[in-house]
């Protein structure tokens, strides 16, 4: 189940990444905006797992004065990780604009974003929409014949790692993951997974062909989270399970009731919360907020 999530993602990751590009030609005249990428993709991700994910939109009535504009719970057996996310297009012309005053505060959105994630334990993250040619490190290898290689247009990184003068993607590339990453288990995230097979449905086909990263572990001893290219997030395994993996734990919380009555808002339990979490969201001017369940299920993890 939780390969099938990954499998999801990279997708996502990979048209968002061709979209955005096909959209900077001359001759197409069509914007494809933050809210236009972040809400296509949530859209997808509820259609292809509506067991496991539940969206929540609110009516955009004012500039998000949190600096966030999207909230992530991933709910596991042990642990939940909870993060508040500002969606960034890289530009045409390549310029990634990390520096934004918010009218209502005139202050920073990433010293809002960060200070909001603070005050509620959240991580406070940017989900960067970004196009193959530019990027550096995570670009779309050549793949052996009889595969597809896929782009991670979708690249998240920890809001502290990003200054508020980046203006490129490059200055914060070594910083980020993308995003199927968090889905994909702790074994098979030691490697970046961008080709898969044409010829076979079963993710178990997709090629390790390159690998970005240091190892999570070397000669038998965890690394320190600083050793690691990109942000060391917690994979499913960490959330489900003592895995003894050293990772970033901002932002991740032991699993409480309320985590899991978030994953059925139709109950009684779930609909109190549900309402509380809407309450709490509108206010500040957030849009989204997307509540997915990591615990697998019996037979996955046999």
């Amino acid at each position: 189940m939780m390969l099938d999530l990954t499998r999801t993602f990279l997708e996502l990751g990979d048209a968002t990444s061709r979209n955005l590009e096909f959209s900077h030609r001359e001759d197409v005249f069509v914007s494809y905006g933050e809210e236009t990428i972040t809400e296509t993709n949530l859209l997808e991700i509820r259609r292809r797992h509506p067991q496991l994910v539940r969206v929540r939109t609110f009516p955009k009535r004012k500039e998000a004065t949190n600096g966030a504009d999207w909230e992530w719970h991933l709910v596991g057996r042990k642990r939940t990780l909870k993060m508040r996310v500002q969606a960034k297009r890289v530009q045409s012309n390549g310029v990634l604009k990390v520096w934004h005053k918010v009218k209502s505060s005139c202050r920073q959105q990433r010293c809002l974003l960060i200070e909001s994630a603070r005050a509620t334990c959240m991580k406070p993250v940017y989900c960067i929409y970004c196009t193959d040619p530019q990027r550096h490190v995570w670009k779309r290898e050549k793949t052996p014949s009889g595969f597809r290689g896929f782009d991670t247009g979708c690249l998240l990184a920890g809001a502290e790692d990003v200054p508020h003068t980046t203006t490129r993607l490059d200055e914060v590339e070594e910083k980020c993951w993308p995003w199927h990453h968090l889905f994909t288990p702790g074994a098979m995230v030691l490697k970046e997974l961008d080709a898969l097979a044409l010829d076979a449905g079963e993710f178990e086909q997709f090629i390790l062909i390159r690998q970005p990263h240091q190892p999570l572990v070397m000669e038998g001893k965890a690394m320190e989270p600083s050793d690691i290219l990109g942000w060391n997030a917690p994979t499913v395994d960490d959330l489900n399970e003592d895995t003894g993996r050293l990772f970033d734990r901002t932002g991740v919380w032991e699993t409480t009731q309320e985590d899991l009555a978030r994953l059925e808002p139709d109950r009684d339990a779930g609909s109190g919360v549900a309402q509380s979490a809407g309450e709490r969201l509108r206010e500040p001017g957030m849009r989204w907020m997307m509540v997915m369940d990591v615990r697998g299920n019996a037979e996955s993890d046999k």
